[in-house]
């Protein structure tokens, strides 16, 4: 049907230059508005049910070689284009970018669209030339008007997503309203760490990451829901004593296995509870916590260290934790000769294999990495504490 598209397609030489690149983005573009109103038809017609698929989408992931969101995305902003003709032919007529319109569609929902056909006569040409960030705060500006002329308050759309793979491994995905976007994001920038010379870089992605634990920490570390002094609560885990002893792995109740270094980093600074159970099921004795550091110890520690010793790092002491340089399963007693300051980032590194650290008399700490290089890092106040 569209033998003459293939041969062009097939004889067409894209030199690497700035100009033909972006006059062939611009004629994809065009082609994908009439691509997405050509769906848009096939849609409200039902077509995809004589291919015995079950909605567009999935004809679309089948017949069109797509991903889900992908596929759901082209099929979401082609029944919304076919109630704003004029957006549509502004995009065919190349007047308005494929990113412009992505822009639009993000912020109608349903009920604005009925509005925005009404005045898109008028606003659709005010888009045109605009680049897709003024475009995207142009349609927030219009949208925010919108929802307060409304008579009804607009349905939020927001959500948030925590799933756990068969690997162990979680998946988060959301959408946020604007408000919620901007603390989130100000939250993480401000909660990321910068990477040190003892240990390797991070992706952007992975310090995103580090600082999500490191938020939740803090407010697990710190909520008054259930006042205690120096509440930790930290996730349940199960370990034999054998395997603690021995540097084996563990378990969370009802949830993944967890490897040497996590168990090992968790049981440092958490509430370890003895449970003794008889066959599968009997609870004989549930014992009292151990092992904690008590608030006078901890007190000490932070008024020694003042924030993470971990070469290179200076995260404050409120995100720390407490670090037994001997390991409680290597009998390290909870004293302040055994304990140093550490981020939970760098506690776990410590915990990882190849890594050692030994605490001198004078609190002086010293890091060995699996390749050998040595690092230390006293005390911030390395002399007597004058009051």
């Amino acid at each position: 049907m569209f033998e003459g598209l293939a041969m062009e397609i097939d004889n067409l030489d894209i030199p690497p230059c700035a100009e033909a690149i972006s006059e062939v983005l611009a004629l994809r573009d065009r082609l994908d508005a009439k691509i997405t109103g050509a769906v848009g038809d096939f849609d409200a017609a039902g077509l995809w049910d004589l291919d015995a698929a079950t909605s567009m989408t999935a004809w679309l992931r089948q017949h069109g070689a797509m991903t889900k969101r992908e596929a759901a995305r082209v099929t979401g902003r082609a029944k919304k284009l076919r109630e704003l003709p004029v957006t549509a032919a502004a995009w065919q007529a190349g007047e308005l970018s494929g990113g412009q319109v992505d822009a639009m569609v993000a912020v109608l929902k349903p009920e604005m669209l009925e509005l925005f056909a009404e005045q898109e006569a008028e606003l659709v040409p005010s888009l045109a030339g605009l680049s897709v960030a003024d475009t995207s705060r142009a349609m927030g500006h219009w949208a925010a008007h919108a929802a307060a002329l409304a008579d009804e308050p607009v349905p939020e759309s927001r959500g948030l997503h925590l799933s756990q793979l068969l690997d162990g491994t979680w998946v988060l995905d959301g959408t946020l309203d604007p408000e919620s976007g901007e603390v989130v994001g100000t939250a993480l920038r401000m909660a990321e760490s910068a990477d040190s010379d003892a240990e390797p870089s991070r992706t952007p992605a992975q310090r995103r990451v580090d600082a999500l634990a490191d938020l939740c920490r803090f407010f697990l570390d710190h909520q008054n829901h259930r006042p205690a002094s120096r509440h930790r609560p930290h996730v349940n885990v199960v370990i034999d004593l054998e395997d603690l002893q021995g540097g084996g792995g563990g378990r969370v109740v009802d949830g993944p296995a967890l490897s040497r270094a996590a168990i090992q980093a968790l049981s440092c600074d958490s509430a370890l509870h003895r449970l003794v159970m008889a066959g599968r099921s009997a609870v004989l004795d549930y014992g009292t916590s151990t092992r904690t550091i008590p608030a006078n110890l901890w007190n000490a520690l932070v008024l020694r260290d003042e924030h993470c010793r971990f070469p290179g790092c200076d995260r404050q002491s409120s995100w720390c934790e407490g670090h037994h340089v001997v390991h409680i399963a290597d009998d390290g007693p909870t004293c302040l000769e055994n304990l140093v300051l550490v981020c939970s980032r760098h506690h776990h590194r410590l915990h990882q294999p190849g890594w050692h650290a030994k605490l001198r008399p004078d609190a002086t700490l010293e890091v060995t990495d699996p390749d050998g290089r040595h690092w230390t890092t006293a005390p911030p106040r390395a002399g007597p504490l004058l009051v």
